[in-house]
């Protein structure tokens, strides 16, 4: 009696070349499980070339790793989803997606992370950061170890982070205490730390830190986090933000040691609503400002020009009025901006004095605060 042919295909006893190609239909999840089987399957997977890949991280209750493209649409991206602990989750019934199941996720997650970058040769794109009260643990602690120390990851890309409930603020400053790198895009998208929770611990515990550089931060929101030791510890050379603790007081020293090349080297655009009304006799003291003359500005309306002593020029300036492309500036507009020169020393000053009311210069627009280095 003859046996019956197993069913079951001999993949490995394949030739070199015929399991590259078979792999080739793969998609990265399939790809990622047939590294794992071998040191064969893994330098076999190494060589399965797919364009145009990119890694983010996502962290919430569980870690995503997601692997895509990201010019493409969410049906061409993969993610995989690692839980912290044996707990059961909801399911994603698809394809795309791999649950993956730890009782130490946060030191699982670095090695996955790790293993998609050598065998998939593409780049780590960035990560968002919600903390949730299920990665409040020693998992969490393991992970940013792991983030910190690894040496690949010179510079976090992007970072984005925001507290998915009022009260995981406190968290967020803990990880952002903790995180020893230096940061590409800092992206806080929603109300960072000032929390009726965070309000009640210490200033500094509450306060944002940031150990390294950050080329572009953004804050649209009222977060005031941003102090003077901020501003000049971080060295953007990009910032857009919302309202600071930044004084008058401050905003010279700042501008001071920017003259004196002392810091900020790299500034390029700042735009930011100081704590107080604009005042720019505190302001400029000291730094002999030019003023510039309105009509040969495009965009802003510049007021100072302030030279650094290796030649480059800062101008600085409140944000009032906005001119696009190479939109000519009217005489009324010319004639505002002349009265608001001539009585910006003022204590008080007429409110509705502009010309055309979508430019009336409020209370609020008087601590728009702009510097722009050429």
């Amino acid at each position: 009696m003859s046996r019956r042919p197993s069913r079951k295909f001999p993949l490995l006893r394949l030739p070199r070349l015929a399991l590259i190609e078979v792999a080739k239909y793969w998609n990265p999840i399939e790809i990622y499980l047939f590294s794992r089987v071998s040191r064969k399957t893994k330098e076999i997977s190494k060589l399965v070339k797919i364009p145009y890949l990119k890694l983010s991280l996502r962290v919430s209750k569980y870690y995503e790793v997601n692997l895509g493209n990201p010019a493409r649409c969410l049906s061409t991206h993969w993610f995989f989803q690692l839980y912290p602990g044996l707990r059961n989750y909801e399911r994603y019934k698809s394809e795309r997606y791999l649950d993956i199941y730890s009782k130490n996720a946060g030191k699982s997650v670095g090695k996955l992370i790790d293993h998609c970058l050598e065998i998939f040769k593409c780049e780590f794109k960035g990560m968002s950061i919600i903390i949730d009260p299920v990665m409040k643990s020693s998992n969490f602690n393991v992970f940013l170890n792991w983030i910190n120390h690894n040496e690949k990851l010179t510079k976090i890309p992007y970072l984005s982070i925001y507290s998915g409930e009022e009260g995981d603020a406190f968290y967020l400053n803990w990880f952002m205490h903790n995180l020893k790198k230096d940061i590409g895009v800092l992206d806080l998208p929603q109300y960072y730390y000032e929390t009726e929770r965070s309000m009640k611990v210490r200033e500094s515990e509450r306060m944002l830190r940031v150990n390294g550089k950050v080329d572009d931060l953004r804050f649209p929101s009222k977060e005031k986090f941003v102090d003077l030791d901020h501003l000049m510890r971080m060295d953007c050379v990009y910032l857009r933000g919302g309202e600071t603790f930044l004084t008058n007081r401050d905003l010279n020293v700042f501008m001071k040691n920017w003259k004196e090349m002392k810091t900020n080297k790299r500034m390029g655009f700042y735009s930011f609503d100081a704590k107080e009304k604009l005042n720019w006799r505190v302001i400029l003291e000291g730094l002999d400002g030019e003023i510039r003359d309105v009509r040969t500005v495009r965009r802003e309306y510049n007021i100072y020009g302030i030279s650094r002593t290796d030649g480059k020029i800062a101008t600085i300036g409140m944000a009032f009025h906005m001119i696009f492309q190479d939109e000519p500036l009217s005489r009324e507009m010319i004639r505002d901006y002349q009265r608001l020169i001539q009585n910006m020393e003022r204590e008080e000053m007429d409110m509705n004095f502009v010309h055309d009311p979508e430019y009336k210069l409020t209370a609020e627009l008087r601590k728009a605060f702009f510097v722009m280095v050429k």
